[in-house]
């Protein structure tokens, strides 16, 4: 249920629908593309809140 919500926040949006898979790699954040491990639940290079 959650992830058809957020495919559709996402979708209204116009960001690009990102896969979380098990490869164990980060997935880039949405605004700025930075695929790191997040600092304090946010983005280590825009700082948006992710967590």
């Amino acid at each position: 249920m959650l992830r058809g919500e957020w495919r559709d926040t996402v979708a209204r949006e116009g960001l690009p629908d990102v896969e979380m898979d098990e490869s164990g790699e980060e997935p880039p954040c949405p605004a700025c593309g930075t695929a790191a491990p997040l600092v304090d639940g946010a983005c280590s290079d825009c700082g948006l809140a992710l967590g």
